[in-house]
């Protein structure tokens, strides 16, 4: 693992860090307390250990499920000392400006939230989440009581640092302008997406923040991966991605060739996954040959509206990219089926199962079927 600057705050963080590692799935009762995990406590403390002996020391968490995992899991391991732990309250200024409290008792209740979540008495960063909701530029003596209620949870020991992040890179690099008191700022940033190497990566230069990249391998499709086209056959001249590459250590070795980046923080839900992902820090810069590859499964992600994506995601295992791979299906393919109710408690067995219908439909279409592994269970 290599370790970089973490902007102007005097630490340094691991290169590639462990995001969200969200298994569960959205229910009626909302994510932040019902998310259900695919994985038991102590199989997820074991994807958290497998990071840090590969040498992670940036952990991100955005949902209140994905918090409680995380500071569980670092409970379970006794480990806690040399870590860089992120936490974030979503969408924060949209929902600070629906709130009936005031922006400094919103600000302090939604981090004292997030240490409770945890169950730590401090975290070394809080963010304040999707920034590019409610406009917060136009309101800058909001934001400015913001900050003074940040300041004295500082002085309180309860959080050391504020980062923001924000779908849109071009509205963060104003904000990051206007606020200098974050010290990090977190956009998507990928091999299909480049918008922040323009004005945003101008801010971070100027103010000297730390800039974090999201969405590293999810490029077209929230929840579903690149990595899943893996699990298809290529067809020459259609689908000619190769099932055997390393995929996700090549999009973030590809982001890591920009110096100004801080981190990024890939999802993980298998220590198999951490060791791709921490992959990416081995060797030297990006062959002609893995730019290439790269390419390839750009392409196959973009190609049919998002059909190989789908197709891919009907194989997971994952109840979150599961979900998201039937929805899309739907939309592409045409396909019907049930709603799941996720609150119920077989609701992932029968997402399973209307999977393994949609194969097998698509299966009989010499299209998608050409591209199909053959069937299993």
């Amino acid at each position: 693992m290599r370790y970089r600057p973490y902007g102007r705050t005097g630490r340094s963080v691991s290169e590639v860090g462990l995001g969200g590692h969200r298994e569960g799935v959205e229910t009626h009762g909302g994510i932040e307390r019902n998310a259900r995990f695919c994985w038991t406590a102590q199989e997820r403390a074991a994807i958290v250990g497998r990071a840090i002996d590969r040498g992670v020391t940036y952990f991100d968490t955005t949902f209140g499920c994905e918090i409680a995992s995380l500071g569980e899991s670092l409970r379970l391991l006794g480990k806690r000392d040399g870590l860089f732990v992120s936490g974030m309250r979503v969408d924060f200024f949209a929902l600070l400006l629906k709130d009936a409290a005031s922006p400094r008792e919103f600000t302090r209740r939604e981090v004292e939230h997030r240490l409770r979540e945890f169950g730590f008495d401090h975290i070394e960063q809080f963010i304040l989440g999707a920034m590019e909701q409610g406009d917060p530029l136009a309101r800058a003596s909001i934001m400015e009581e913001v900050f003074e209620e940040l300041a004295v949870l500082r002085a309180e020991g309860k959080i050391n640092h504020v980062g923001f992040s924000c779908h849109d890179p071009n509205y963060a690099a104003k904000l990051l302008t206007a606020f200098p008191q974050f010290s990090a700022v977190m956009v998507p940033y990928n091999f299909a997406n480049r918008v922040a190497e323009g004005a945003l990566e101008d801010a971070v230069r100027h103010t000297g923040a730390a800039w974090i990249g999201m969405k590293s391998l999810v490029w077209r499709f929230y929840g579903i991966g690149l990595p899943v086209i893996r699990d298809l056959r290529p067809i020459p001249c259609r689908l000619e991605h190769d099932p055997g590459a390393p995929i996700a250590a090549l999009a973030i070795k590809w982001m890591l060739r920009n110096e100004r980046l801080t981190t990024c923080v890939p999802a993980a839900n298998s220590c198999e996954a951490v060791d791709e992902n921490t992959s990416a820090c081995d060797g030297g810069p990006m062959t002609d040959e893995e730019r290439a590859t790269v390419e390839a499964y750009r392409a196959a992600g973009e190609a049919e509206e998002g059909a190989f994506l789908a197709l891919g995601g009907l194989h997971a295992s994952n109840g979150r990219t599961l979900e998201m791979s039937i929805g899309l299906a739907k939309k592409v393919f045409g396909l019907q089926a049930d709603p799941i109710d996720w609150d119920q408690p077989d609701a992932e067995e029968r997402a399973k199962a209307t999977a393994k219908g949609f194969l097998d439909k698509l299966r009989t279409d010499p299209k998608w079927a050409a591209c199909l592994p053959a069937r299993t269970g």
